[in-house]
């Protein structure tokens, strides 16, 4: 046992000095929980309650896994349009919106170069059609 306490640890100082522990701190915090269990499962004799643990921790660690963020969703959030939306849709989301967020009307600039980004992104969404497959 404390072979595998030596490992964690030597595991998670590695992954403290990759940057990668504290953004995937539940995840591993979770998964590590049910293999030291099964560990445990397996030294005292217990070989299916540790297959059942190993199994828990796997599904820890796929339910936790981080959601990769979608810029076209964050695009149309930004814009308040639907998916799907056409192009005068767009154009007219873009223009209510930069009427507030231009410094001439005192918005900012980084919010002027979001909603830019934003029209671009779904412009050339809605310039290239629905996905293939669809319909």
């Amino acid at each position: 046992m404390g072979l595998v306490l030596l490992l964690a640890a030597g595991l998670g100082w590695w992954l403290h000095h990759k940057g990668l522990l504290l953004p995937n701190l539940w995840r591993l915090g979770g998964s590590a929980v049910g293999l030291l269990l099964a560990a445990r499962l397996v030294t005292t004799g217990k070989p299916l309650m540790a297959l059942i643990a190993l199994a828990a921790a796997y599904g820890w660690w796929v339910a936790h896994r981080p959601r990769r963020a979608d810029p076209l969703a964050n695009a149309r959030a930004l814009l308040g349009v639907a998916p799907g939306a056409d192009v005068a849709a767009i154009n007219a989301a873009w223009r209510s919106a930069m009427s507030r967020a231009h410094p001439d009307a005192g918005g900012d600039a980084d919010a002027t170069r979001a909603l830019l980004d934003a029209r671009e992104a779904l412009l050339a969404e809605a310039k290239k059609g629905p996905p293939a497959g669809r319909g």
